[in-house]
């Protein structure tokens, strides 16, 4: 047993595949190189969501006209990995074996992702999309419940932010050397290179993070497919009995549906509403004139991804001394704020733009990703930390509402109104309703006292 982690006494027998708690061990002190490590997986799994928002929704909207269709492809596949959840999350409490499923679940999105340019046929194209964000999404389970195998209780809101904050820089990376090849070598191909650099920037996770928390362990089997799933029911069957954790879970959902939206059609929704002031010459910040969609798209990224990392390793710090529940409420509201700062300037000044979807939605968006983390470890029994983080993922999977609804409105009332500008007004500014929603949830969390985290 590594002298850095301390064992708790175990909650219940684990010996005889009982189906119950497994026994678990906790960090005395954080490990500085899979730390490193599990924080550098937070860069490597943004290249692919930044391929998603600057190069394939875009590129799916031109090729097809049309919103509706990808939004809907991703609010299913969303659909189905969280059906697929509780499996992951509780078996890879039970088995111990996060590591591995991270990097299987990885690889099955690296590998579709690089085929999205190998057809231009609506079904190929939509089929390597859903299996790609199916197993992102399935690795993010693994990914989040490996956070107490690298960090010591007392550091895990820290180095949540850091992965958070750092995490931005693969959309950096995809903005800076990417995107600018697009029109050189065509977008088809630059989905080659974005699934080389998630592979990259994967590779020491997949090298130096090991699972440390699952003590004893036990084989995958049918049997342990049937009592995840039965555990599983149990602890949603038990949610009102642990009114925090259920009002978390609620408020989560809402939260993260919109963030999950905004991700998706952020390139989009730049690129378009602003292409009229753009080739009229009057998208302008600062006095300086933005000539080219491109520039535009690099310049909202930049800024938006920039600003991300400094509020991420900055709400992380703020998280571990003032609360994780007070930074995701004040993160929530900054969302709320950002999006409807971004649904009133779409178009018309570029940097009220920038303030709101970047400067409040960027301190939002790192917020909740940050402070929702720690929250779950706070609120959740130790030996269940993977199946709590299999519910939290539920709500992050089945965050489904927004990328529907957002890719419907924005055709039918562009459609209707003979504008793409007016469309996505009213598309992006109705998610301030679930937000507002999500926020009213999150405001009934009540904390409990806080445990001393064993070898602290």
């Amino acid at each position: 047993m590594p002298d850095s982690v301390e064992l708790s006494p175990p909650p219940l027998e684990t010996g005889e595949h009982t189906g119950l708690a497994p026994e678990v061990g906790y960090l005395a002190k954080t490990l500085p190189l899979p730390a490193a490590s599990w924080v550098l997986y937070d860069l490597a799994n943004t290249v692919y969501v930044a391929t998603l928002t600057f190069i394939f929704v875009p590129y799916f909207a031109d090729l097809f006209e049309s919103r509706s269709i990808v939004g809907i492809v991703s609010s299913i596949s969303m659909v189905c990995a969280g059906m697929l959840v509780p499996l992951f999350a509780a078996a890879g409490d039970r088995t111990g074996r996060c590591r591995t499923y991270l990097i299987v679940a990885t690889l099955a999105c690296i590998i579709p992702m690089a085929l999205f340019g190998a057809s231009t046929a609506l079904i190929p194209l939509m089929l390597a999309f859903f299996i790609a964000n199916l197993a992102y999404n399935g690795s993010l389970v693994f990914y989040n419940a490996l956070l107490p195998s690298v960090a010591a209780d007392r550091n895990q809101g820290l180095i949540s932010g850091l992965g958070v904050g750092l995490g931005y820089i693969g959309t950096l990376v995809t903005l800076v050397i990417v995107l600018p090849m697009q029109d050189k070598i065509g977008a088809q191909n630059t989905f080659y290179l974005t699934a080389a650099l998630f592979l990259v920037f994967a590779l020491p996770s997949f090298l130096f993070v090991k699972e440390r928390r699952v003590l004893a362990r036990e084989p995958f089997s049918s049997d342990l497919v049937k009592r995840s799933f039965g555990a599983v029911l149990k602890t949603v069957k038990s949610l009102p009995r642990n009114k925090p954790v259920m009002w978390f879970l609620l408020g989560n959902f809402f939260c993260v549906d919109v963030l999950n939206t905004a991700i998706l059609f952020f390139g989009d929704l730049t690129s378009t509403t602003f292409a009229p002031a753009i080739s009229a010459g009057d998208a302008k910040i600062f006095g300086y004139t933005i000539e080219t969609s491109t520039g535009l798209l690099m310049l909202a990224g930049i800024t938006l991804n920039g600003l991300a990392l400094v509020f991420g390793v900055t709400l992380g710090f703020l998280t571990d001394k003032l609360g994780s529940l007070r930074v995701l409420r004040f993160s929530a509201a900054c969302l709320v704020v950002g999006l409807l700062g971004a649904a009133f300037a779409a178009g018309e000044t570029v940097l009220g733009y920038l303030v709101g979807i970047c400067g409040f939605g960027g301190l939002g968006l790192s917020g909740i990703w940050t402070a929702g983390r720690k929250l779950l470890i706070e609120l959740s029994p130790r030996e269940k930390v993977g199946e709590y983080f299999g519910l939290y993922g539920i709500t992050t999977k089945l965050s489904v509402i927004g990328s529907a609804v957002v890719g419907v409105l924005q055709d039918v009332v562009s459609e209707r109104t003979g504008s793409e500008l007016t469309g996505w007004k009213v598309a992006i500014g109705a998610q301030a309703a679930p937000l507002l929603l999500g926020i009213l949830f999150l405001a009934l969390v009540k904390k409990p006292n806080s445990k001393p985290a064993l070898g602290s």
